[in-house]
């Protein structure tokens, strides 16, 4: 019984020792969190599995201090995306509306007017064909100094083409069957491969294990990380051999080239996705890993029922959800009501231009939406 006894005694002393040890763990990084927040990171990054882990590389993102903008331009239905990285450099994804209107077009370069102040864009990218997605992207070239331009691996056939001074080293980037002849993709393709001083870089990934388009502040290093890195856009493209098998005759596969972009600042992770869909989002969800802890999803398709699926939505387990749209202004019926229902589902906060107009997502400390309209 005396044993016993004191093998109890002993075990409730480990107990108490135990508790405190951890009580002073606790109110260390409590103290450490708020009086050295730089050195506090750097000790959780060091004991806890990175983040990135499936987010294409295994860089290391460092705290940064000013504020990354993501501006969700209210282009009708269409897609126009305007980001201001912290470091001062600039991107646009897409710029259209379905109508072509000269009225919502001087308004968007209006609006860029105001944030891009300087004439110069340091990057444009085209996520792929449609007219929604491409038809002020030619009056966006003309109207800003263009760095960087990145596009779908799709031939412009039009009739404008041919009547072009087009470099031939430029037009020979080009290695897919698939041609696109409209005239709207024609007079973006036209004014991208003639802009002066800008490099060109195709929408193609060599495999799935690689990144052909990533935007940083950090530099490369010999291992495919980027040192000094505070925020990064790392896209997935589709594949060459993904281009060789697919046919862009239908209007799924067109939207499938869309590349998915995961854009990740100060700890969050925003999706941009073109008009993925059904096609190409299970690709994407494979090439993370299966799974990628995010907060914001810019929505595909602007709500089509075949974008944002189930499985998708799981992976990436967003709160919140952005789309560009004109319910009342458009056939298509964007968004469905059926996409709505799988973010009601997951408790996801939905912002959408038609109703909240100009959107805009700012990354710093926190996440913060400002929206022209409240609903």
């Amino acid at each position: 019984m005396a044993r016993t006894k004191t093998s109890r005694h002993g075990l409730r002393n480990l107990f108490i020792a135990i508790v405190a040890i951890v009580l002073i763990i606790v109110v260390a990084a409590v103290i450490l969190y708020f009086a050295a927040p730089d050195v506090f990171d750097d000790i959780l990054g060091a004991i806890l599995p990175d983040r990135n882990d499936n987010a294409g590389n295994n860089t290391v993102l460092v705290r940064g201090d000013g504020e990354l903008q993501i501006h969700f331009m209210d282009v009708g239905q269409g897609d126009g995306i305007l980001i201001l990285f912290p470091d001062g450099r600039d991107m646009l994804i897409d710029c259209a509306n379905y109508n072509n209107s000269s009225t919502v077009r001087g308004e968007i370069l209006d609006y860029m007017d105001d944030y891009v102040t300087d004439g110069q864009l340091d990057y444009l990218m085209l996520t792929h064909c449609d007219s929604d997605h491409v038809y002020f992207m030619d009056e966006v070239l003309e109207e800003y100094q263009v760095d960087n331009v990145f596009m779908p691996n799709v031939l412009a056939t039009h009739d404008k083409v041919a009547e072009a001074d087009i470099p031939q080293e430029r037009l020979a980037l080009f290695t897919d069957e698939d041609t696109v002849d409209t005239a709207c993709y024609a007079d973006f393709f036209i004014a991208a491969l003639t802009e002066p001083d800008c490099t060109v870089t195709l929408n193609v990934d060599a495999d799935e294990d690689s990144n052909s388009v990533v935007i940083t502040d950090g530099e490369r290093q010999s291992d495919g990380t980027y040192d000094g890195a505070t925020y990064m856009l790392t896209f997935y493209c589709p594949t060459a051999e993904y281009y060789a098998e697919s046919d862009l005759s239908s209007a799924e596969e067109k939207n499938a080239i869309s590349p998915i972009g995961v854009l990740e600042y100060n700890g969050f992770r925003i999706v941009l996705t073109g008009d993925s869909n059904e096609i190409n989002e299970p690709t994407f969800v494979d090439r993370i890993g299966g799974q990628l802890d995010c907060d914001v999803l810019k929505v595909g398709h602007h709500g089509s029922e075949t974008s944002s699926t189930e499985e998708f939505l799981d992976a990436i387990d967003c709160e919140y959800a952005v789309i560009s749209c004109n319910a009342a202004g458009n056939t298509f019926h964007h968004p469905r009501q059926t996409t709505l229902d799988r973010f009601i589902e997951r408790d996801m906060t939905v912002y959408r231009t038609d109703n909240n107009g100009n959107i805009v997502l700012t990354v710093g400390e926190t996440l913060t939406f400002t929206v022209e309209k409240e609903v």
